[in-house]
């Protein structure tokens, strides 16, 4: 890389600390340069220095990662100053005029990936584990990063490429024909690679849950305690409650972890007949929450009976059973004020929109390019399988490679530069 790059490592805003990160062949010397040191700096190790930008002098911490070893493979420089806005502003902008060029989102892990210091998957789990909403997220987030998904993608490219040598090493002799031996053993290990691979794509639900959350609608008549249920389920005042009918106008969101899930709860609007411009249009983002959830919580109390038709999962709650309770076909009697059965709530929105049995020490494919990879994979894989006895050795092998090629993807083996870009274009500035 012929630029030194910079850019604000930590995220913007007052803070106690604000990391400035440099990376590439200048990285050393624009360091010494703004903080005017005559001395070396050992890499790996901390200093306290003044750092001066422009004007402004700040006693700072800095550090110097000689290349290879640091997070991008190239000498990066890392300055630790106190966090206010406008000084890391400053330093950026001095770091600049000695030379440096303002990154680009994702340009550092870019550099790590093309340096060889971390495969596409992993730069993901990273951006995974910062965006880590629960312990989950976070634990597989932590799983791409230590490299599990690079590790079992990769053994599942050895395989095919044995299979490909022995195939193509058939191809110079076409008058060659298999045995049945031969063919039985190729076909089963096609097989076996299609369970794991189809076993990944099954378990990619539970991981999309973990990843994405669920999305709860609340919904019903006007007045029957919505937002004080939302507020009552996330322990938050997320929604304004008053005894005025209508008092929800716009979409509320809240959530709360529930077993390492997260649970995304829409406090509507009531549904209703109305004449109001302005509830009408709150009554329409209601309905468009409740086709776009995951599982929708139908309100009633003892005067509003919510009889809104669903197709989507759901329960049915009778709310302010500390006043009444009213016979009728509810699953579940709540109290949003006193708490009554709230925990037992949680419970049925779980075991009624989490349908398999997610397990903390299991690796799930949280991500929809990994899961598109795989299911191109397993598309080539199965006419391997299924046309191996009826064509040429030529067509077989043009599918096993497509299926090399499709599983390549997922770590950056086989990615091309749009690709590429376009992965690390989603990260972060800094990152």
């Amino acid at each position: 890389m012929e630029n030194t790059i910079v850019a604000l490592a930590t995220p913007p805003g007052n803070s106690g600390v604000a990391v400035i990160r440099l990376s590439g062949e200048n990285s050393y010397e624009i360091l010494k340069k703004i903080t005017h040191e005559k001395g070396e700096f050992t890499p790996r190790h901390m200093y306290l220095k003044n750092v001066y930008a422009g004007e402004i002098v700040d006693n700072s911490l800095v550090v110097f990662f000689a290349s290879p070893n640091s997070y991008t493979g190239e000498d990066v420089a890392e300055i630790h100053s106190h966090g206010g806005y406008f000084l890391a502003q400053k330093i950026i902008e001095e770091c600049i005029n000695l030379g440096a060029v303002m990154a680009t989102p994702g340009e550092f892990s870019k550099r790590a990936f093309i340096n060889g210091k971390l495969s596409i998957d992993q730069a993901e789990g990273i951006m995974d584990l910062i965006n880590a909403e629960s312990e989950m997220q976070a634990k597989l987030g932590s799983s791409l990063v230590q490299g599990e998904l690079f590790k079992m993608i990769s053994n599942y490219q050895n395989e095919l490429t044995d299979m490909l040598a022995e195939i193509e090493a058939k191809l110079d002799y076409p008058e060659y024909e298999y045995t049945a031996s031969e063919s039985s053993n190729i076909i089963n290990r096609i097989s076996t690679l299609l369970d794991n691979l189809n076993g990944l794509i099954e378990d990619s639900t539970s991981g999309l849950i973990i990843k994405n959350g669920v999305r709860v609608a609340i919904v019903g008549s006007p007045n029957v305690g919505k937002s004080s249920l939302l507020n009552a389920l996330t322990k938050s005042s997320k929604a304004i409650v008053t005894d005025v009918a209508g008092t929800t106008r716009d979409i509320v969101e809240a959530e709360y972890e529930y077993k390492g899930i997260i649970f995304r709860l829409f406090d509507t609007a009531g549904i209703h007949e109305s004449n109001d411009i302005v509830e009408k249009i709150g009554i329409d983002r209601a309905k468009r929450a409740l086709e776009d959830s995951d599982i929708v919580l139908l309100v009633s109390d003892e005067k509003n009976i919510c009889n809104i038709s669903t197709n989507k999962p759901h329960i049915r709650v009778f709310n302010k059973s500390d006043i009444s309770k009213k016979s009728g076909d509810f699953d579940i009697f709540v109290s949003a004020i006193t708490g009554e059965n709230l925990d037992k709530l949680k419970e049925m929105i779980f075991s009624r929109s989490v349908k398999s049995n997610i397990r903390s020490d299991k690796f799930y494919i949280t991500n929809v390019r990994h899961i598109e990879c795989i299911k191109r994979a397993i598309e080539s894989l199965n006419k391997a399988k299924n046309e191996f006895n009826s064509t040429t050795f030529d067509i077989i092998s043009a599918e096993i490679k497509s299926a090399w090629l499709a599983l390549g993807e997922i770590t950056g083996v086989t990615s091309n530069e749009s690709i590429i870009d376009k992965i690390f274009s989603k990260f972060c500035l800094g990152k």
